[in-house]
């Protein structure tokens, strides 16, 4: 370099040299020198084993560090080769502004022997008063060998990078304990005087933070003369080896050597693998992983990044099969990863990828296996990851309940039913690992393959719908099998699959259609819009049209309108406006419907109808409010009854629905369409009087029909018309007729405390009412609900005595029921005496019955006896017996007893006397 401009400073590191003859050992200017371990000569009088310079002025801030130093650079640049001398220990760094000279154990050399010989500036020259300091490295107690130290200062600036040998310790190094400088301005001494041996030329006036606590000099604490302390030299260093471990510590150096010991920490490997729990191998189990090393980051700039991070490499991977007992026999991993043994790169590493195999076909059958893995750094092992993998050996069955092979099908669909086998999970959880059933169909230029769920406990279920195949008969065949979670997925593979041959009738239906307004025989106003609606189906497709033709039948049936519709709802509803005010008014017109469904046509469905278009053009015709109308009456007939009310009736006002702006109604009729007999009889049951008011009675229909299933009348319909002969139809009303007779639903149990009732229920006529007496006293009564039920209850406190006998009244009639007691009967015990005697008075009884009766004969022999009949005496039929044309007989073998001959039995003698 030039005078007062930047220049390139030494740096020498001398240790355990000999010099021989030499008169100044070391002479330094503008470097810095570290020289430890060796003997200095003493050089001739006049001279200093030791020279210092600075020659040029001191380099600071106020004058740009003019005449700075900087080490000799030993790289071009970033990816340039490092040009550091190999093994050099020191760190390429230096102080910009002063000559620095640090030993450490020189013999033969002191303070008062160094010469500065410089002008006085502060910091120009420094004499560095060091110890010799070693690290051992060792991890788990074991010495570590190659391990690379880092000595830093208390602010950072790298002073040392040595390695440990064989024996785990590094070379001697000096490490600066106290620091010397020789300037104006300090105390106790005459400075500057060329040596830095002075009583405050120490590490308090050195110009450095020492320690690392950001103070310098007298402004740390530390620096208390007054105490005898001052600023310590604080240090920190890192021990690292790839593949062992790392440790960071930091000491105070005191004016003695120093031996530091590093315990390396390593940090455990880590063994990830791919397959999770549950994962299905068939037979060969293969499973995949990764391992690494320390902590692992997504991605590197640099492979000494890569390393650090990691800190070692996996040196393999241990695997506990489920028939291994210990790690001891534990088998190996195979490393995939490609990378060389204890490489580490930023893209690869050893174990980045690893697989393990086993065969396990005939070793074990179908179920849960559980595998250990771990990885080992050569230091530690990982934690043990384990995975429960499932074992599939056998493949599934399939079974199919129908339909069967070579059966027909012509609905549009085939339902196929069945159940598939799976061993595993036996024999608690069969089935569970079933999975889809495959549907493999073939057919004319048809093939195709369906996936099909299956449910938990195997069972399957699935429709195919070949309503989109050809309109054709034609043979498909069905290849059904079932998978499981490696076996027959999409193709049979070692599935034995059913094969069904069917024959599929494809062959088009004709669409339906019905009308479902106008009803037939209907009278229809004229309007801009009538509306016609029905429903039009199809059951092998969908329809796309529906066309209407309207013919006049009076005019030789010629058509006289004609219309389509291709719009339908989801269920199949349509609808079409018509324009009838060109209609003849009271002229009868047929309508005709069909359905289209692109192949075939339904048939015709014809309504007629009238048309409502009288001449009087300013006329309103009637009109029917149906917003309350109801479609349905529900009435009841008593099926047992004679009366004339044996049934409920109807009276609905007409007036309610029926209006007319012009209020020139003229009556309400029941309409009866000629061209059916259906309705024949409601014109003749259900009236219609001057007050607008319908009426009907279901007994009106006994004198046509005596069965009450035939009284219902489906589809009444009244029409109102008006002075012009113009008619408005209602809605159909079905009048429903119930047949019921009375019954009774007696309480579960017979007997009742006082405070307690008992519940009788039953069906009647609604309206009627229905009683209970006691003893011919009235106890209760109801009346029949509007839906012929009823209920009604006793009070426990109306039994006379222990017990009594309800009575109900219903329409004229009586019935008994079973007779209820007054609280709760108690069990005695049974009297063996009056048993006795009731059973000899039995037996005495049908003694007598079959002697008098002739009920038990007996055969005697000897003579036969014959029965002498005793006239009755005249006057006999003054009384009851005798005034019947019917004389009662006496015998002498039943005294006391006659014999009728009308009724055959023995009935008593009136005149007997014993």
């Amino acid at each position: 370099g030039y005078s007062e401009s930047q220049q390139y400073g030494s740096l020498a590191y001398f240790s355990d040299n000999d010099w021989h003859q030499v008169e100044t050992t070391y002479n330094i200017t503008k470097s810095s020198v570290t020289a430890q371990s060796e003997y200095i000569p003493a050089p001739p009088s006049g001279e200093y084993p030791v020279r210092l310079y600075w020659p040029d002025q001191e380099a600071w801030p106020d004058n740009g560090f003019q005449g700075a130093i900087i080490p000799t650079p030993v790289k071009d640049c970033n990816n340039c080769q490092n040009m550091t001398p190999r093994n050099f220990p020191l760190g390429v760094s230096m102080d910009n502004n002063s000559t620095v000279f640090t030993f450490a154990d020189l013999t033969n050399l002191d303070l008062s022997k160094v010469k500065i010989a410089t002008q006085p500036t502060h910091y120009a020259v420094q004499v560095s008063r060091a110890e010799l300091v070693r690290f051992q490295a060792l991890i788990n107690g074991e010495k570590v060998s190659e391990a690379m130290v880092l000595v830093e200062d208390a602010v950072g600036n790298d002073l040392y990078r040595v390695t440990t040998g064989t024996d785990g310790f590094t070379p001697w190094i000096a490490l600066p304990s106290n620091f010397h400088l020789d300037f104006r301005g300090l105390g106790g001494g005459d400075n500057p005087d060329g040596f830095a041996d002075d009583e405050y030329e120490d590490s308090c006036s050195d110009g450095k933070d020492n320690d690392g606590d950001l103070l310098i000099d007298t402004n740390d604490p530390s620096c208390d003369y007054s105490a005898g302390t001052r600023e310590m030299s604080l240090y920190r260093y890192t021990a690292y080896r790839f593949g062992y471990g790392y440790y960071s510590g930091e000491f105070t150096l005191e004016e003695n050597s120093l031996q530091e010991t590093a315990n390396l920490e390593n940090v455990a490997p880590t063994v990830m693998v791919t397959q999770d729990d549950g994962h299905s191998f068939r037979r060969v189990v293969n499973i995949t992983g990764s391992a690494h090393d320390g902590q692992l980051a997504n991605s590197y700039a640099t492979d000494e990044l890569a390393q650090w991070d990691q800190g070692g490499y996996v040196h393999s991977v241990q695997v506990k099969n489920p028939f291994t007992s210990s790690w001891e026999d534990a088998e190996f991993a195979i490393d995939t990863s490609g990378a060389a043994e204890g490489e580490v790169t930023r893209f690869n590493r050893p174990f980045s990828s690893w697989y393990y195999e086993i065969d396990l076909t005939g070793m074990a059958g179908e179920g849960d296996y559980t595998f250990e893995f771990r990885s080992f750094d050569g230091i530690e092992y990982s934690p043990v990851v384990s995975r429960t993998i499932k074992l599939n050996t056998q493949p599934p069955t399939i079974f199919v309940n129908s339909p069967s092979s070579f059966s027909s099908h012509d609905e549009g669909e085939v339902v196929f039913e069945g159940y598939a086998q799976d061993p595993y999970g036996c024999p608690s959880e069969c089935n569970k690992d079933i999975g889809l059933v495959y549907m493999q169909i073939d057919g004319p230029n048809y093939q195709v393959t369906t996936p099909v769920q299956t449910n938990e406990d195997g069972t399957w279920g699935w429709a195919w719908d070949f309503g989109s195949r050809p309109r054709e008969l034609s043979t498909y065949t069905f290849t059904i099998w079932a998978s499981d979670s490696d076996f027959c997925n999409g193709f049979t593979d070692e599935c034995q699959p059913v094969v069904l041959t069917l024959t599929i009738d494809n062959r088009n239906s004709q669409p339906t259609i019905s009308v479902n307004q106008p009803f037939s025989g209907i009278r229809i106003s004229s309007s801009t819009d009538t509306l016609l609606r029905g429903v039009a189906r199809d059951f092998d497709g969908d329809v796309t049209r529906v066309d209407l033709e309207v013919k006049d039948v009076s005019n030789d049936y010629v058509t006289v309108f004609e219309k389509s519709t291709s719009e339908f709802s989801e269920d199949g509803e349509w609808e079409m406006n018509w324009d009838t005010t060109q209609l003849r008014h009271d002229a009868e017109y047929l309508l005709r419907f069909r359905s289209y469904d692109g192949i075939d046509y339904s048939g015709w469905v014809e309504v007629s109808i009238v048309a409502d278009n009288p001449p009087n053009a300013g006329n309103n015709q009637p009109t029917f409010d149906s917003s309350e109308w109801e479609s349905e009456i529900t009435l009841y007939c008593d099926s047992e009854s004679n009366s004339v009310d044996k049934c409920t009736t109807i009276e609905i006002d007409l007036k309610d629905y029926f209006s007319d702006l012009d209020n020139d109604i003229q009556f309400i009729s029941v309409y009866n369409d000629t061209s059916i007999s259906t309705d024949d009889r409601h014109p003749l049951v259900v009236g219609v009087g001057t007050d607008g008011v319908a009426r009907y009675d279901p007994a009106d229909m006994q004198f046509f029909d005596d069965n009450m299933e035939a009284w219902t009348l489906n589809n009444v319909i009244f029409i109102a018309t008006d002075a012009w002969d113009s008619r408005a139809n209602s809605d159909p009303v079905t009048f429903r007729v119930v047949p019921l007779q009375f019954s009774i639903q007696e309480p579960e149990k017979s007997w009742f405390d006082d405070d307690e009732y008992a519940i009788y229920t039953g069906i009647g006529l609604p309206g009627k009412q229905v009683s209970v007496l006691i003893g011919g006293v009235p106890v209760n009564n109801t009346i029949v609900s509007e839906d012929g039920t009823w209920e009604l209850g006793v009070p426990g406190s109306r039994i006379k005595g222990d017990s009594s006998t309800p009575q109900f009244t219903y329409s004229g009639q009586t019935t008994t029921v079973e007779s209820i007691s007054k609280g709760e009967p108690e069990d005695d015990s049974t009297n063996w005496y009056l048993v006795v005697a009731l059973a000899l008075v039995a037996v005495l009884a049908l003694a007598s019955l079959a002697y008098f009766s002739g009920f038990v004969g007996f055969e005697i022999e000897g003579d036969e006896i014959q029965k002498a009949p005793v006239e009755i005496p005249e006057g006999y039929g003054d009384d009851e017996i005798a005034g019947e044309n019917n004389p009662l007989e006496r015998y002498e073998d039943h005294p006391g007893w006659l014999w009728d001959p009308s009724s055959e039995e023995w009935v008593p003698d009136p005149d007997y006397n014993e």
